[in-house]
């Protein structure tokens, strides 16, 4: 399944019909665009604000009815075949925004929230240019591969900015709050899934171009910031493929994450991380990563106090 946006799509971004949506996106750090082939995704508080599907040569546009409960949705053209199309639902996002502002705070979605402002920290933010991890995608779904990943991404290392082919795939599974840690959605069990996804060479030739494609594109569309090297107009995703865990939020005096890390063993298919910030906040390093030996070992290290 690529999530390679056409030509015309791609041109229409840049310079046609769609070219106020980009330029708004640029200018508005709650923003996030997704490309998802022949749709892409605006993504606010992590939640889907609009979705735009190729028709031909005009755009299926659509928000979702759930955000607005019994509220009253601005009137919007179906299908956007115009600019003027486009600027309506352009001058439609505060009144959008606020729905799902409502409805987040009854149907809290934290750890969606919190990946679309990874995502930020890496891409787009004033520390960007430091990053060593740009993430293409969030919310990735592709039935075809089995996959669902809460983020994809490269490892692209500041001393390898003049090679665009050192660049590695990797995926990254956020958990925010200790109960996301175990059951049906949590660690070990996303470890399996990915081990699962990641031993067939094929499945991870196909991410890797995925991710490749999607970064090219943003890149095209000035929605990824970095120091581009003259020598490099696009890049290469292949490798070994690195899995991160990002726990936000965690309560360092429950066991339940030393248990869990505990019971996991070193993955065969994959380099195994777990993301410690350089302080505080979400700009991602490879000084950052630590191993799942390391992060047992800090784990076990005795803390003041531990709630049962």
């Amino acid at each position: 399944m690529t999530r390679k946006l056409g030509p015309q799509f791609l041109n229409d971004l840049q310079q046609g019909k769609l070219a106020a949506l980009v330029e708004r996106v640029r200018s508005d750090d709650t923003l996030m665009l997704a490309l998802r082939g022949a749709s892409i995704n605006l993504y606010y508080r992590g939640g889907s604000v609009l979705r735009l599907r190729q028709n031909g040569s005009d755009y299926t546009a659509w928000f979702d009815p759930n955000y607005a409960k019994s509220k009253p949705i601005p009137a919007l053209p179906p299908v956007i075949s115009t600019p003027e199309d486009c600027e309506k639902w352009i001058s439609a996002l505060p009144a959008l925004k606020e729905l799902m502002n409502r409805f987040f705070s009854v149907h809290a979605k934290s750890e969606r929230e919190f990946q679309q402002l990874v995502a930020w920290e890496n891409n787009r933010s004033p520390v960007a240019n430091s990053s060593e991890y740009f993430i293409t995608d969030i919310e990735y779904a592709d039935v075809s591969q089995s996959a669902r990943l809460d983020m994809l991404g490269v490892k692209w290392l500041s001393k390898n900015r003049k090679d665009g082919s050192k660049c590695t795939p990797v995926f990254i599974e956020m958990k925010y709050g200790i109960d996301a840690y175990d059951g049906d959605a949590g660690i070990k069990k996303h470890i399996q899934d990915l081990q699962s996804i990641l031993s067939d060479p094929a499945k991870v030739h196909e991410l890797s171009q995925t991710i490749a494609d999607q970064f090219n594109q943003l890149s095209e569309l000035s929605l990824i910031s970095f120091n581009r090297s003259a020598a490099v107009e696009t890049i290469s995703v292949s490798g070994q493929p690195e899995v991160v865990f990002l726990l936000a939020n965690h309560n360092p005096r429950s066991r339940r994450l030393l248990n869990i890390i505990q019971s996991i063993e070193e993955p065969k298919s994959f380099d195994l991380r777990f993301f410690s910030a350089a302080f505080a906040g979400y700009s991602m390093h490879d000084a950052c990563m630590m191993t799942l030996q390391e992060f047992r070992t800090r784990l076990e290290l005795p803390a003041p106090s531990r709630d049962p």
